[in-house]
């Protein structure tokens, strides 16, 4: 039986500073993806506006289409807002385990480090192995958050869109 040979230390820490990268880099692109398909849902809005005559709530329909229009027309807009929201600093929280503890001054939080001695004394404490883990697994955690929001805005766009078909067949029978 033939083992594999592990990458040492550093290798280990190039692989999770690589991982580190790519999982930022997502997560700016959900926010990038919200935004853009936000807008793409804003102006979508307005042709159906155009070709049904107007969205619920926009005569004389009453307060039941007032709701609808809030909670059918406008609801995906708040859900990609949605992604936006979490940040690095609200992402779920990670279990430090390691052996010494995290020093977390790889992410720099100043109400932790208030000056430059205290950053330095940190980073010489710090095990870099610990410190890059331990910010792949809260960025990761961080970018399936936005991942499921931005999932849960898109089926909220369809359920809008199905319903705004809906009324409009509704109209016509």
């Amino acid at each position: 039986m033939s083992t594999v040979p592990q990458p040492d230390l550093a290798m280990q820490r190039q692989y999770l500073l690589v991982s580190l990268e790519e999982a930022q880099a997502t997560v700016r692109a959900y926010d990038t993806k919200a935004q853009i398909v936000g807008i793409g849902y804003t102006f979508a809005l307005n042709i159906v506006a155009n070709v049904i005559g107007g969205l619920p709530g926009a005569g004389d329909e009453g307060a039941v289409f007032v709701v609808l229009f809030w909670a059918v027309v406008m609801a995906p807009l708040f859900f990609f807002g949605y992604v936006l929201y979490p940040s690095r600093r609200s992402a779920p929280k990670v279990n430090d385990d390691s052996e010494k503890g995290v020093e977390r001054a790889l992410y720099i939080q100043t109400a932790r480090h208030r000056t430059v001695a205290d950053l330095q004394a940190a980073a010489a404490r710090a095990d870099w192995h610990a410190e890059l883990a331990y910010e792949v697994l809260k960025v990761s955690k961080l970018r399936e958050q936005k991942r499921m929001r931005f999932i849960a805005a898109l089926y909220m766009t369809v359920a809008s869109f199905a319903l705004l078909a809906g009324k409009q067949l509704w109209s016509v029978i």
